[in-house]
């Protein structure tokens, strides 16, 4: 596993929003919506909007709750899609 040197962290903000881009986005792409997630993962619907709009900080254990709804990584949730390795067409 490759350590980011401490001079090329990821601010907390930057976290946040990303977080909060790739939720709504793999809801959407899903055709997932915010109900049906916290349905389905036992995360509060109002936890969900906040997460999804930048306003709350879920633990560890809450994102590995979604993304096993969404069949994604908890990395996929923090890695902004822009740095995600495209998949061949």
């Amino acid at each position: 596993m490759t350590r980011l040197p401490l001079s090329e962290t990821i601010p907390a903000s930057t976290l946040k929003q990303t977080l909060a881009a790739n939720l709504a986005t793999f809801c959407a792409s899903r055709r997932m919506t915010q109900t049906a997630l916290s349905e389905r993962s036992g995360v509060a619907a109002s936890h969900i909007s906040h997460i999804i709009h930048g306003k709350a900080n879920p633990t560890l254990a809450t994102m590995h709750n979604l993304a096993d709804v969404l069949d994604i990584t908890v990395i996929d949730l923090l890695t902004p899609i822009s740095a995600k390795p495209r998949l061949p067409e």
